[in-house]
């Protein structure tokens, strides 16, 4: 790392009238290792994709997302679509920092940012995802999560407010506030397994992982999925039950991880989402980090080319 961009959401967290503290703090931290280092605030949703493209392009070796995994998915796709040999590093300033906890970064800015100094880039495939929006097909890197349908849902319904007094337990909170609906929408989804078989079947919920550490309440979760693999691990929920959902989660968050009926985990580099015959394709959603894209129909797999991630 020779010369580092600090690229931050000064509306990511609840702690947004210390971000520009924050900022300050980590960039005396990586002044300090001898790094050239400047810092520049988002402007609007995505502004993120195109500040890390000047960035490549004013000759910065390292672009650090300070916020939460929607920032750092916007500074990748930065990366990826300049074609740049920068690269990605993380400082969790977010409501949700699942790669930051995945990286084993602490919440303390400055700790966190002499971590980071001494972490070293990876070369990693990024997850792809393709899907419908009002303007038509679009596609996305991402880095930790894809998920469609109730968890998608989820991101949907969360209000910017609650996120912002609440952080990442405003999505427990609407979670709890979902299940007085008592059933999901199902959909149609078909996988390749690990022996490229294709399967099929109908499920209310498709998440496909690559964190191995997760944040909070779901500190005991362990799905054997890891960002180093080219592959996702699958979370299928065949069933729109309310209960089975807080069964399944009941199950991860206490680590004892019973059976659940009707869910299922499986191992794949690729899944699609349809919608059932005579179904609204527009009514099932789908998201990546934690970022709400689209609707069906909804392709994810993983990406050939390459990007680099300081870890």
């Amino acid at each position: 790392m020779k010369k580092a961009l600090l690229i931050y959401n000064p509306s990511s967290g609840r702690q947004r009238e210390q971000r520009v503290h924050q900022v300050s703090q980590a960039l005396a931290v990586v002044r300090s290792a001898g790094v050239e280092a400047e810092s520049r605030a988002t402007t609007a949703k995505c502004s993120a994709v195109s500040q890390t493209q000047e960035a490549v392009a004013a000759g910065f070796d390292t672009v650090i997302a300070c916020g939460g995994d929607g920032t750092a998915n916007e500074v990748l796709n930065g990366l990826m679509l300049a074609g740049s040999e920068a690269a990605l590093g993380v400082l969790p300033f977010g409501s949700g920092n699942l790669l930051a906890t995945d990286l084993l970064l602490p919440q303390k800015v400055e700790v966190a940012a002499r971590m980071l100094l001494g972490y070293r880039p990876r070369t990693l495939q990024p997850g792809l995802i393709r899907y419908h929006d009002k303007d038509g097909p679009q596609q996305r890197y991402f880095l930790i999560a894809a998920g469609v349908g109730s968890d998608a849902e989820l991101m949907y319904r969360t209000g910017v407010q609650a996120k912002e007094r609440y952080g990442v337990y405003a999505y427990f909170l609407e979670m709890f506030r979902m299940t007085l609906r008592r059933r999901f929408p199902m959909f149609k989804v078909e996988w390749r397994d690990q022996q490229g078989c294709c399967r099929s079947g109908e499920v209310a919920m498709v998440m496909g992982v690559r964190a191995a550490r997760f944040p909070g309440l779901l500190r005991r979760v362990r799905l054997g999925a890891e960002l180093v693999r080219n592959d996702y691990r699958l979370m299928l929920f065949h069933t729109n039950k309310v209960r089975h959902f807080l069964n399944y989660f009941a199950s991860v968050c206490s680590g004892f991880n019973w059976k659940v009926p009707q869910v299922d985990l499986a191992g794949s580099a690729w899944f699609r989402c349809t919608p059932l015959d005579g179904q609204n394709p527009a009514s099932i959603h789908s998201e990546v980090d934690g970022e709400l894209l689209g609707t069906l129909p909804v392709e994810v797999s993983i990406e050939p080319r390459t990007f680099k991630l300081l870890m």
